[in-house]
């Protein structure tokens, strides 16, 4: 293989996790990190998933994670990450169900019972953390034939600082409550006119519910709209179709004034990570041949490509059309933990 791949998978796994830690310094976990770009508001459902499968590659922020959801976890919008992982794939369902099963054993966490009831798990017993094999696993995560040491919190994090312009849709939801219109509100305010299809693929919500939800906002009248008059007798196509917008100036209270950062779709940019590191070889693995790799990122875009674009972020990739594999995976190599470093 190329000598530079052989550097690319831990080039994007050190951009990647040290994109994870600024963004969850911002909320609040213990930890040395520099800040999260102020310009880009965090997800913090799309933020976890991507822990589940990301952040096995190191234990501390792993754990110092779960100390975060341990006394913050009630803050995150459960549906939503339900919804997220169903319908974008993001995320590590077996490590997702045992962060459940531990919330869920610690009491005041009983809105996490709904994931504990899958029956997913491992199918022989694996170490989460590398090929490390604890002498007293973790009983919780062994049910899930995921082996680890007992999980020991430190009680050190904080909740997310308001004031911090990443942290905005946390600082919403407790104004406005827990619910798909903070991130409405945040994506509209921060982008242009979309129609209900575009801002459920950016928000992570269903098409139809997006639908209903802004005919009903639409008539508070900041929720605008480009027609005179907004009608609700349910005629097909004609609600789908009908673009939104806000004036961002009128939410510029929760930011005292100062720019409101932009709203970013990140589930599809951490399947991409997540795709990069499954597709290239690890550390101790054989070398795999690049028209394997290639053609698993292939896939990753033809599903994504939409997405990665509504973000935003597809130009950014630097991608020529009819590229070969390998000049795919040169494009990828030099955009990709730029990209991340960049965020």
């Amino acid at each position: 293989m190329n000598e530079s791949l052989k550097n690319f998978r831990k080039r994007t796994l050190d951009a990647a996790l040290d994109l994870l830690w600024r963004q969850w310094c911002s909320l609040g976990v213990a930890g040395h990190s520099r800040p999260a770009e102020s310009g880009n508001i965090i997800d913090p459902e799309a933020l976890l998933l991507a822990t589940t499968c990301i952040g096995k590659n190191d234990p501390r922020l792993f754990d110092e994670c779960l100390d975060w959801l341990s006394q913050h976890a009630p803050r995150l919008h459960l549906q939503r990450l339900k919804t997220l992982h169903a319908d974008t794939g993001l995320g590590d369902p077996v490590i997702l169900a045992a962060i459940a099963d531990w919330l869920f054993s610690q009491g005041g966490q009983a809105k996490w019972k709904d994931f504990t009831k899958t029956d997913a798990h491992q199918a022989d017993p694996v170490p989460l953390f590398g090929n490390a094999i604890p002498s007293d696993p973790d009983p919780i995560f062994a049910k899930r034939a995921i082996l680890r040491s007992p999980i020991r919190t430190r009680g050190m994090s904080r909740p997310p600082n308001p004031t911090l312009p990443p942290n905005l849709l946390f600082s919403l939801r407790a104004l406005i409550g827990t619910s798909a219109r903070a991130e409405v509100i945040l994506c509209l305010a921060t982008g242009p006119a979309a129609n209900p299809s575009e801002i459920a693929r950016l928000t992570g919500y269903k098409a139809r519910t997006m639908q209903l939800l802004l005919q009903e906002m639409a008539l508070s009248g900041h929720v605008l709209t480009g027609e005179a008059a907004l009608r609700t007798s349910g005629k097909s196509g004609r609600g789908s179709s009908r673009r939104y917008h806000l004036k961002a100036s009128d939410w510029q209270f929760l930011t005292a004034g100062a720019p409101l950062p932009r709203w970013i779709s990140w589930p599809p940019l951490w399947s991409l990570v997540q795709t990069l590191l499954d597709a290239l070889p690890a550390p101790g693995q054989a070398d795999k041949h690049p028209a394997l790799i290639s053609s698993a990122l292939r896939d990753r875009l033809a599903t994504d490509g939409e997405a990665l674009a509504a973000a935003g972020l597809l130009p950014l990739l630097n991608l020529r059309s009819g590229a070969t594999g390998l000049e795919l995976l040169d494009s990828i190599e030099v955009a990709v933990p730029s990209l991340l470093e960049s965020l």
